[in-house]
């Protein structure tokens, strides 16, 4: 082993995961792939396609506005975590949520919408619009029940020939809590729905904080030099005071918004049982003044 090789191992034996700042907290996401080089973004967003088996490889992209513009005064303004535009002009939006997912494919449907209904160039016709693509990674799933999926792809499509009838939409839905179970039951990522893919790499350090067997994360550290370069640069930003401030500022708002959240919902509970009961008591009531 060289000296390189041995000052790298060193440094990845001398992580400490409870210092590092969680990547699902929106702030910190920003950090790593929504400023300066667009390295991890570019590897991160290839992983996804890759996993889909779409192809499309992007060599370069640059990070746009993120705001959708208000369509009518009464629009609330869409803020996007990163927006960026491909070389080919498609759009992506990337959302990360570390909080209630009730109405968020509602609210990426319409960010889809706000972006594709942009104005065209000067003199282009409809068609040669390009797709929008939107990447959300969220603590949950979609669908009702026990669904595991981790990554879903969707797309507009025939729903009796089950053929695409336009790219103009493409939806990549990512469940951090279903990775997260399925690393932790198997020990690895080696198994399962990804199957050590370079996805599931990423997905590990960007969910790090709930994956049990650190060594899966130095291990990648070891064997993914962009991924690497990543964790480094999280050490890095980790460690810094101003940062750390800010960070630990939007996580008690989303811890905020996360507890209002769950109050509404047992206070709403609340009242539809309450509901029910006056129903079943007024049912009774009449009931027994029909025998009468």
């Amino acid at each position: 082993m060289n000296d390189t090789n041995s000052k790298q191992d060193r440094w990845i034996l001398e992580i400490d995961f409870s210092q590092l700042m969680d990547l699902r907290v929106d702030y910190a996401f920003k950090l790593i792939f929504g400023k300066g080089d667009t390295l991890f973004l570019v590897s991160l967003l290839n992983a996804i396609f890759a996993d889909k088996k779409i192809p499309r490889i992007i060599k370069s992209l640059t990070i746009v506005n993120p705001y959708l513009e208000k369509h009518s005064r009464e629009d609330k303004l869409s803020i996007l975590d990163i927006r960026a535009q491909l070389d080919d002009g498609s759009t992506i939006l990337i959302e990360m949520h570390l909080y209630d997912i009730d109405d968020l494919k509602y609210k990426t449907i319409r960010s889809w919408a706000r972006a594709y209904g942009e104005e065209l160039k000067a003199g282009a016709g409809y068609s040669e619009q390009p797709p929008v693509i939107c990447v959300t990674f969220a603590n949950g799933s979609f669908d009702d029940g026990e669904s595991q999926k981790i990554h879903k792809c969707c797309k507009i499509m025939d729903i009796d020939d089950r053929t695409i009838f336009s790219d103009a939409l493409e939806l990549h839905y990512i469940d951090m809590n279903a990775f997260v179970k399925t690393i932790n039951e198997a020990g690895c990522i080696g198994k399962g729905e990804m199957q050590d893919s370079t996805l599931a790499k990423w997905l590990a350090v960007i969910t790090q904080k709930d994956i049990q067997d650190k060594k899966i994360i130095k291990n990648i550290c070891r064997e993914q030099e962009e991924i690497g370069m990543a964790v480094s640069d999280l050490v890095r930003l980790s460690e810094d005071k101003v940062i750390r401030q800010a960070y630990q500022k939007r996580q008690d708002e989303i811890l905020l918004y996360n507890e209002r959240i769950s109050d509404y919902k047992r206070r709403a509970e609340q009242a539809e049982s309450a509901l029910k009961e006056k129903d079943a008591i007024i049912a009774e009531l009449r009931s027994q003044l029909g025998k009468k």
